[in-house]
């Protein structure tokens, strides 16, 4: 029997392991079979508008991290950049596999919205439906989402002239962290709004919290009458919500608007006469150059130039309202204008104008005074503010400073002169025609001796005096060339004047007259206005002109010192 039933075993036994085999297999199906399951699901279902919050999707299996697609959100929510993660765990010797997207998100209106089923693989998530209130309709924590941004705006007159200008200050403060922003300047129809200087930025703490705050200006001119709305300044951007818990953050879009304002804007009186400048102040300033006595030149000579500088200072006037200073100048000078130059301070503007002016010919000079009518806005009458002119004389040129080269001094007519005597010799013996021959050679060299003494006595004060002369015109020549090579209009004028000419050719000093000439127009002229005027005149010409006439000046030196050794003929 048990012989019997070993044997029976022993067959069964091949069929017993096989039949664990497909039992194994069979429970191992199913798991291996079923589908991988996604699940979504929110940190809170009740929320504030842009109240951020957090969705996470996860399904229980290795996939791409690009399988979800988050656009059907746009619709109704803000959502960020998802942060992803895909974990494999091995417990109890079952393998488990996971990936989860973490994104923060939050809605853009009052109501009930839903978040769409999302379709991963095989496998799609549940909708949900998300109830989005008024902040302050919400709980604690969703009253705190508005975003902590502040814009506030403010003028310095509501009622103004046509022409007129005001200041407009906007100040943002912002608490928050923000991506991007931009501020939308204020606009009006029949308004010219211009930024006055660059943005000024600060920090504050207000209740233990660090604020950012931003102050920029506007000058703003009205261009019509009426009653116009100025609409306030505008501030967009996104601010930067979530957190590192929610694994994700989003950008939501802020809208920050300043309050509008209503100004008066007052046209011109039909009686007023000029050009129209309103304005509560107007001031002008004026000075000359050089300055002798009491602030004011009294005599100038031809050729000598003459500054005068003008400042006009006009309050709550913009830059482009300010107005072209025009004077008319005698012929008997020349006038050169300098670009003006605009400046901002204190709710003025200011422009510098800087007039050089150079007398042709001698004789009694005025020049005009300069006068500006204006409407003040504070009395509401006309009013004129000037500067007086000047009353000169104009000397003929001035040849005191002139180089000149002197004449060498003729010899007094007491000077002593050496008279060869003849000499006398004496033969004792007769020794031949040698001693003959020997006394006419020192006879002859006696004479030259003397000869070169008195040539000595002449040339030694002409060439003192020579050496003298060429450092003279030396020192003036430097002085010239250094002011021509540095482009000094000023400069080049007052030396040119000063340096001696009459020695050279007529052809050579027209041609730098005219040199002179194309310099000062070109620095000064109001043709050569735009760009940098001293680059559109080329000091190379002037400078070759000066150069052939230091060489001709040495070569005549030359010539006169060779001209006193050479004795004349009589």
């Amino acid at each position: 029997m048990n012989k019997m039933m070993k044997r029976y075993f022993q067959l069964k036994r091949p069929c017993i392991s096989l039949l664990g085999a497909l039992l194994f297999i069979i429970g191992s199906l199913p798991t291996a079979a079923s589908a991988a399951q996604a699940i979504a699901t929110v940190s809170k279902n009740i929320v504030g508008v842009n109240e951020v919050f957090q969705l996470v999707v996860s399904v229980d299996a290795n996939i791409n991290t690009n399988s979800l697609d988050l656009s059907p959100l746009a619709t109704y929510f803000t959502y960020g950049r998802p942060s992803v993660s895909s974990i494999n765990s091995f417990n109890n010797g079952v393998v488990s596999r996971n990936t989860e997207w973490k994104v923060a998100i939050a809605t853009k209106a009052i109501g009930e919205f839903t978040i769409p089923s999302f379709r991963i693989g095989s496998s799609t998530t549940e909708p949900i439906t998300i109830t989005s209130l008024k902040s302050s309709n919400a709980s604690p924590a969703a009253k705190s989402t508005e975003p902590d941004i502040k814009v506030d705006a403010e003028i310095d007159k509501r009622q103004l002239y046509v022409g007129e200008s005001l200041r407009y200050r906007v100040q943002i403060r912002i608490g928050e962290q923000m991506d991007q922003a931009a501020l939308v300047a204020p606009f009006g129809d029949g308004l010219d709004i211009v930024q006055d200087g660059d943005d000024r930025q600060a920090e504050t703490v207000l209740n233990g919290r660090r604020y950012i705050v931003i102050t920029r200006y506007y000058q703003i001119s009205a261009t019509k009458a009426g009653t116009i709305t100025l609409e306030g300044a505008q501030f967009k951007g996104s601010v930067v919500k979530g957190s590192r818990g929610f694994g994700s953050t989003l950008s939501v879009p802020v809208d920050k608007k300043a309050k509008d304002i209503t100004l008066n804007i007052k046209g011109k009186p039909d009686n007023y006469q000029g050009l129209w400048l309103p304005t509560p102040e107007l001031k002008i300033e004026q000075q000359w150059q050089p300055q002798q006595g009491s602030s004011q030149l009294n005599n100038i000579h031809v050729g000598e130039p003459i500054t005068r500088v003008i400042t006009l200072h006009i309050k709550n006037t913009a830059q482009s309202s300010m107005p072209n200073l025009v004077l008319t100048y005698p012929s008997s000078v020349r006038m050169y204008d300098e670009k003006p130059v605009y400046s901002n301070n204190n709710g003025f503007t200011s422009m510098t104008v800087k007039q050089v002016i150079i007398p042709r010919k001698d004789g009694s000079l005025v020049l005009p005074e300069l006068s500006i009518n204006w409407w003040n806005t504070i009395t509401g009458t006309q009013e004129t503010s000037k500067v007086d002119g000047l009353s000169l004389t104009v000397l003929p040129g001035d040849n005191a400073n002139t180089v000149s080269t002197p004449m060498v001094p003729a010899l007094p007519d007491s000077q002593p002169t050496t008279e060869t005597k003849p000499t006398e010799i004496t033969v004792v013996t007769d020794s031949g025609w040698w001693p003959w021959l020997t006394a006419i050679f020192a006879t002859l060299w006696i004479i030259t001796l003397l000869l070169w003494l008195r040539a000595r006595k002449i040339v030694t004060p002409t060439a003192n005096v020579s050496s003298k002369n060429i450092a003279i015109s030396s020192d003036s020549y430097s002085r010239l060339v250094q002011a021509v090579t540095a482009n000094n209009a000023l400069k080049v004028q007052t030396y040119y004047q000063q340096w001696a000419k009459h020695s050279l050719p007529d052809g050579l000093v027209t041609q730098m007259d005219q040199e002179v000439a194309n310099m000062m127009a070109a620095i000064y002229s109001k043709h050569s206005q735009e760009g940098n005027n001293s680059m559109m005149w080329n000091n190379a010409i002037l400078l070759s002109l000066l150069q052939q006439a230091r060489n001709h000046s040495a070569q005549s030196l030359q010539s006169s010192a060779l001209e006193e050794l050479i004795p004349t003929k009589s």
